[in-house]
C-alpha cells in the first residue's frame, strides 16, 4: 500500500480570504497562511489540534529566540516559504500516515490490542460511555473515514483524549488539553493567528524550564518509555506534538479508508500542578497547586472575559499567551517598532465532561470574544471590565433569589412575608425554605434567559471602554441589565399567572424585585450588595 504523507497531500481544511473552502498540505498551510482566513473545521477540537501542529512547524522552521526575532517575522507578514520547503526535504515519510514502521502520530499494529470501530477515534462520536451524539458508532455519517479526515481526528484525539479505563502500560489518563479551556488569539488571517500565538522561547522558558532535547515527536527515533508519574515537558516542540495515546489506524489497503483503530495509553503529564500550557487559564488551588479553569456547560465563555484579562497580568490567575500579547502591546507603544491590529479575537475552545462520569463528554464548543488590544495592557480598563461583570453578577443573584422567593411563596402562601424578605436580604429568617425550591426555580430558566440577552450589550460595552467615559458606559450597561432582568422575570410571572397563581403573591414579588433592581451598586468599582457576591 502506497503511503499518504501529510507533507505532500492536501488534508487541512481551510478558508481563503475570498471565502472559498479547500484543503491544503502542511507546507501550503504555512506558506499561504497570509492568504488564508484560517482553519475551517466543524469540530473545535480538530481546529485547536491543527493549530498546535502548525505552531510546532513554525517553531521548527523559524528562529524565534527573542522578541526581535518575532518582530522580524511579524514585519515580514508571512512565513518563510523557502525555510518551510527546506525543512521538508527528505522528511516527507516522517509525516506518512501509512508508514509501515513509524506511521505519523501513531505506532505500528499492536497485536494484543482490540480494534475499535473508527468512531472511537472521534471524541464527539458515540463510543464507549459517550452519549449517542451520532447513531450506531458512526462518524460523519459513516463507519469509515477517508485518510484526510482520519488525520484530523487523530490529531484531536492525541490532544483531547479522556482519561479513565484500563490500559497499558498504565490506566488511561487525560491528554494535555482535556481539562481546562483553551484560549487562542485569532487575527484576520491564518498567519496572524499563528504569529500571535507563537511565543518566543524566552516566554516558554518561564513555564518549561527544562528546554533540553526539545524536538517534535516525528523527529524522535527512539521515543522514551511512558511512566505513570508523568513525562517532563521539554519545550514547545515536545509539548505541541505530545502523544497521549498509542494509536494505530486500521486501513483498508484497496479502498484506502480507515475502518477501525487501536487506542492505548502512552504519555501523561506530571501531576505537579505546573501551568505548562500557555493557552490555558490557571488558578492557584491550595491543595492541588495550579489548576486549569474549565468551560461550564451552562455558562458562555464570554462571561469569563474579566477573568482572562486579569490572568494576563499574572496577578492571581495565569494565562501566558495573553501575558505575551500584553507584552507585545507595551512594546508597540514604547518602541513603535511594530504595528499590531487594534482588535483581535480570543477563541475559547474545549470540552466539558459529566461530573459523575468523567469519561463521558457533555459538550464541546468554540466561542470568539472580540477584544480591543487597548484594554489588555491597561490595568484600569481591566478593572472596569471586572466591574461590569460584578454588576451583572449582582443582578443574576437578585434574579435567582426573586425566582426562588416566587416558587417558595406559591408553594407555601403562609411564608409570603419571609419570601419577600428573602428578596431584600438573601436570608429567610426563622422560616426554612424547602430544598425543592432551588431546583424548581432553576427550571424556570430565568437566569439563563437573562445571560443570553446580555452577550450583545457586553460586547458593545467592551469596545466602548477605551474611548468612552466609564460612567457613561456603566450607566448604559446597568440600564441594559435592568431591562433584560425585567424581561426575564416578567416571563416567569406571566407563566405563573397563566397557570392560575394568585395575584397577591405575584404582585408583591414583582414590587420587591422592582425596588431591588433599581439600586444596582454605583458607588465605585467592585461594589457588592448586602446580599453578597458578584459573578466570578
Amino acid at each position: 500500500m502506497t503511503g499518504y504523507s501529510l507533507w505532500t497531500e492536501p488534508w487541512i481544511p481551510v478558508q481563503t480570504l475570498d471565502g472559498d473552502v479547500k484543503k491544503v498540505s502542511l507546507p501550503e498551510a504555512l506558506s499561504e497562511a497570509h492568504h488564508l482566513r484560517g482553519v475551517l473545521d466543524p469540530s473545535p477540537l480538530i481546529t485547536v489540534a491543527l493549530h498546535r501542529l502548525l505552531l510546532a512547524l513554525v517553531y521548527r522552521t523559524h528562529r524565534l529566540r527573542d522578541t526581535s526575532d518575532w518582530e522580524a517575522l511579524w514585519k515580514a507578514g508571512r512565513f518563510n516559504r523557502e525555510a518551510v520547503a527546506a525543512y521538508g526535504e527528505g522528511r516527507a515519510e516522517r509525516f506518512d500516515l501509512l508508514h509501515p514502521t513509524r506511521p505519523f502520530y501513531q505506532v505500528p499494529m499492536m497485536p494484543d490490542e482490540k480494534v475499535h470501530p473508527v468512531a472511537a477515534l472521534a471524541l464527539e462520536a458515540a463510543s464507549g460511555n459517550n452519549p449517542a451524539l451520532f447513531d450506531h458508532g458512526k462518524i460523519e455519517g459513516a463507519t469509515e473515514l477517508p485518510l484526510d479526515r482520519a488525520a484530523c481526528y487523530l490529531l484531536a484525539h492525541q490532544a483531547f483524549a479522556i482519561g479513565g479505563g484500563v490500559s497499558k502500560p498504565f490506566n488511561r489518563m487525560d491528554a494535555p488539553l482535556t481539562k481546562g479551556l483553551i484560549v487562542e488569539v485569532t487575527g484576520t488571517t491564518l498567519f496572524e493567528t499563528l504569529a500571535l500565538n507563537v511565543m518566543t522561547r524566552q516566554y516558554w522558558e518561564r513555564i518549561t524550564p527544562e528546554l533540553e532535547d526539545d524536538r517534535p515527536f516525528w523527529e524522535v527515533d527512539e521515543p522514551p518509555e511512558p511512566v505513570k508519574e508523568g513525562t517532563v515537558v521539554r519545550g514547545p516542540l515536545h509539548y505541541l506534538t505530545w502523544q497521549s495515546r498509542r494509536i494505530h489506524l486500521v486501513v483498508d489497503p484497496e479502498r484506502r479508508v480507515v475502518t477501525g483503530c487501536q487506542i492505548a495509553q502512552r504519555y501523561c503529564l506530571p501531576k505537579d500542578g505546573s501551568p505548562v500550557d500557555p493557552g490555558k487559564c490557571y488558578y492557584q488551588d491550595e491543595k492541588k497547586g495550579w489548576q486549569p479553569r474549565r468551560l461550564q456547560k451552562d455558562r458562555a465563555a464570554w462571561r469569563l472575559t474579566h477573568v482572562l484579562l486579569q490572568a494576563a497580568s499574572g496577578d492571581k490567575d495565569v494565562l501566558t499567551v495573553l501575558s505575551w500579547l500584553a507584552a507585545l502591546r507595551r512594546r508597540e507603544k514604547e518602541l513603535e517598532t511594530i504595528r499590531l491590529p487594534k482588535t483581535v479575537s480570543l477563541a475559547v475552545s474545549g470540552l466539558t465532561t459529566d461530573p459523575k462520569l468523567a469519561a463521558k463528554i457533555e459538550l464541546w464548543r468554540r466561542e470568539e470574544i472580540g477584544l480591543p488590544l487597548a484594554i489588555l495592557d491597561d490595568p484600569a480598563l481591566v478593572r472596569r471590565v471586572n466591574t461590569l461583570m460584578q454588576d451583572a453578577g449582582w443582578v443574576e443573584n437578585l434574579l435567582r433569589r426573586c425566582t426562588e422567593a416566587l416558587i417558595w411563596a406559591l408553594a407555601e402562601r403562609q411564608h409570603l412575608p419571609e419570601a419577600v424578605g428573602y428578596v431584600f436580604t438573601g436570608k429567610t429568617g426563622q422560616a426554612k425554605m424547602p430544598p425543592t425550591v432551588a431546583p424548581v426555580a432553576r427550571s424556570q430558566g430565568t437566569v439563563l434567559r437573562y445571560w443570553a440577552a446580555m452577550e450583545g450589550p457586553f460586547r458593545s460595552a467592551l469596545f466602548q471602554l477605551p474611548e468612552v467615559d466609564f460612567e457613561t458606559v456603566r450607566a448604559e450597561w446597568q440600564n441594559r441589565l435592568r431591562a433584560n432582568a425585567r424581561t426575564a422575570f416578567d416571563a416567569v410571572l406571566t407563566a405563573q399567572q397563566g397557570a392560575g397563581a394568585p395575584w397577591e403573591v405575584l404582585s408583591q414579588l414583582k414590587h420587591a424585585f422592582e425596588v431591588r433592581i433599581a439600586r444596582i451598586p454605583m458607588n465605585g468599582e467592585g461594589d457588592s450588595d448586602d446580599d453578597g457576591s458578584a459573578d466570578e
